[in-house]
C-alpha cells in the first residue's frame, strides 16, 4: 500500500543581497521574485536604488526548472498547487530563517518587502508568521491571495501597503484587479492602496524608486 510521509530536514537555500549591513543600515527590503526568475536578474531592477542606508536581501524561490524543455535557461518558483499547504508552510519557515538574519546583520534596520508578480501572493501568505512581519509592503503586478489566515490579515493591518498594476499586463487584467479589491474589501475590510502604471507584466523604474522612498518614511 502506498503512503506518504513528510520529513523534517536542513537545507541550504540561495539569499543574494545589495548593499552592505552596518550600524548606519536603516532600511533593508526584502525582496521575492516572480515565477520563473533568479535572483541574480531581479537584482539588477535594485541595484541604483542602494543607499549608505539602504540594502536589500533577495531569497530565492526553492522550486528549480528549466524553462524551456530539459536543458537552457533555469528559472525559479515559489511554489505549485501540488500539496500547496505544504509549500506554504515552508516558505513561512523559509522567510522567518532570512528575516531573522537581516536583523542579526542590521539590527537597527526597519525591514520593508517587495514582492513581484508570484513573490507578492508568497509574501503576502507569509506576514505575521515566523517572525516575519515588515513595515510596509509594495506588491507589484501579483495577485492577492484569497485565503489569507488570522495571523496574514492581522499583519497586514499593521503594516503600509501599496499595490501597483499595469495597464497591459496579461496577467492581472483590469478585471481581475477590481475583483481582487472588492474580494479585500467584502471579506477582510482591507482598502488597498493601489497606484497604475502604462506598461506591462514589469517594474516601471521611476515608481518603483519613488515608492520605496516613500514607504521608508
Amino acid at each position: 500500500m502506498s503512503q506518504t510521509h513528510w520529513l523534517t530536514i536542513a537545507q541550504e537555500q540561495r539569499v543574494d543581497s545589495l548593499g552592505s549591513f552596518s550600524e548606519a543600515t536603516k532600511h533593508v527590503w526584502v525582496g521575492l521574485h516572480g515565477y520563473g526568475q533568479l535572483v541574480q536578474f531581479f537584482a539588477r531592477h535594485f541595484r541604483l536604488l542602494v543607499t549608505e542606508e539602504r540594502a536589500f536581501v533577495f531569497p530565492q524561490g526553492p522550486h528549480k526548472f528549466y524553462l524551456n524543455g530539459v536543458h537552457g535557461r533555469v528559472g525559479a518558483s515559489w511554489m505549485t498547487k501540488d500539496h500547496r499547504l505544504a509549500d506554504i508552510a515552508n516558505q513561512r519557515i523559509y522567510l522567518g530563517f532570512v528575516f531573522r538574519w537581516i536583523k542579526q546583520q542590521a539590527p537597527k534596520a526597519t525591514i520593508h518587502c517587495v514582492g513581484f508578480s508570484q513573490g507578492v501572493a508568497t509574501i503576502m501568505r507569509c506576514i505575521g508568521h515566523e517572525e516575519v512581519q515588515p513595515a510596509s509592503l509594495l506588491a507589484w503586478a501579483g495577485s492577492w491571495p484569497p485565503d489569507l489566515d488570522e495571523a496574514n490579515r492581522a499583519a497586514l493591518e499593521g503594516l503600509a501597503f501599496k499595490a501597483w498594476f499595469g495597464t497591459q499586463d496579461e496577467f492581472i487584467t483590469s478585471e481581475k484587479k477590481q475583483e481582487m479589491i472588492k474580494h479585500y474589501e467584502e471579506k477582510y475590510n482591507f482598502e488597498p492602496t493601489v497606484g497604475i502604471y502604462e506598461g506591462g507584466h514589469s517594474f516601471n523604474a521611476e515608481k518603483l524608486a519613488r515608492e520605496i522612498t516613500a514607504l521608508e518614511k
